[in-house]
């Protein structure tokens, strides 16, 4: 299993459901949802960054829900 590199600096497992149930705690749709989080399984490499992680699924997620896109933006902001 792919590790990515946490703010901490701590590395974890990448986990496709987490993210998953992040974009539509954010208000994705579930089929958003899905499909950023597959594309997004697809990229991850050994060490990427949850930033960088973060940073793909607003970029993903923009053309499909823009309301979402901001909800997100909000969510991680509040999870900080």
């Amino acid at each position: 299993m792919v590790k990515v590199k946490k703010r901490s600096e701590v590395l974890q497992e990448f986990d496709k459901a987490k993210l998953k149930k992040s974009l539509k705690k954010a208000g994705a749709k579930e089929e958003h949802a899905t499909k950023v989080s597959n594309k997004i399984e697809d990229k991850v490499k050994e060490g990427t960054s949850t930033v960088e992680i973060r940073e793909w699924c607003l970029i993903l997620l923009s053309p499909l829900d823009a309301k979402a896109v901001r909800a997100y933006q909000e969510y991680k902001k509040s999870k900080k």
